[in-house]
């Protein structure tokens, strides 16, 4: 990109770089405000303080600290694909936000990284992901280079076998429900239903994820102490209301993204035609 000669902008593009400047400004703002006043980080290292909570408040303050880092993270890389633009550059799109990741295959902060992971990592002894052994080789090699990447440490370890098991578990579930009883019944229901079922299944990886991370965010105490309360003290009127309202949530998503699949897919044939 840096030796095109031909430098031209596209239509609208200053105002969409202006207008991405001005949502970075309050992003950083709302940062600030984060790390100043909510004590967000500092609160999970007080186990005593965090026993005597009630089971909703550790789960958002667990979600709380993964909205942190995702939008410190959005600030990072935001500022610099905006200076990248006014430069002509094409960067890497900022991280996707934290409460639109129910996959394991999308958690990742920083694209640039998880994209050079994928060619000459996962991908690549992956292949098209669909034979089991395969998959596990290649999210291993990968977990084991991002380990390192890290720094090597108890709680590193522990959050790439945690991780790593998330990515593969996934596709266990899919491989086994494409089994032939599981895949004629779903043939059978209607998309919305499917969606909804889909959606059921999101909501508990959604947390998955949540937990997965607060270990390398906080700490393997806080951690614990939060899928405790969730899923055994707070069983079954936190538990399940917290997995509804999640629910809801991951629907949404899907609906979002189902709609903006349809929107491509008609811009797609518009310019074939």
């Amino acid at each position: 990109q840096v030796s095109t000669r031909e430098l031209r902008r596209k239509d609208d593009e200053m105002r969409d770089i202006c207008a991405r400047a001005l949502l970075h400004v309050g992003a950083i703002l709302a940062v600030d405000i984060f790390f100043h006043f909510f004590y967000i980080l500092t609160l999970p290292s007080d186990l005593k303080f965090m026993s005597r909570l009630s089971d909703w408040s550790l789960a958002g303050l667990a979600y709380s600290n993964l909205v942190y880092d995702w939008v410190k993270a959005a600030v990072m890389f935001g500022v610099i694909n905006t200076m990248a633009r006014l430069d002509h550059l094409d960067p890497p799109q900022p991280p996707k936000c934290i409460t639109m990741l129910y996959v394991f295959a999308e958690t990742h902060f920083d694209r640039g990284i998880n994209d050079w992971l994928c060619k000459y990592v996962y991908d690549h002894l992956g292949e098209n992901h669909d034979n089991i052994m395969k998959e596990l080789v290649a999210s291993v090699a990968t977990f084991a280079v991002t380990t390192l990447w890290l720094g090597p440490c108890e709680i590193v370890y522990i959050w790439s076998v945690f991780n790593c098991f998330g990515l593969n578990f996934e596709l266990w579930v899919q491989k086994f429900f494409q089994l032939e009883p599981f895949a004629k019944l779903e043939a059978k229901l209607p998309a919305a239903m499917s969606r909804r079922i889909r959606a059921a299944f999101g909501a508990m990886n959604f947390w998955a994820i949540v937990l997965y991370n607060i270990l390398a965010l906080n700490s393997l105490e806080f951690a614990l102490l939060v899928t405790k309360r969730l899923l055994l003290t707070g069983f079954p009127v936190s538990t399940l209301s917290i997995w509804f309202i999640t629910y809801c949530g991951v629907q949404l998503i899907k609906e979002r993204e189902r709609l903006v699949a349809i929107e491509e897919e008609k811009s797609d044939k518009a310019k074939v035609e």
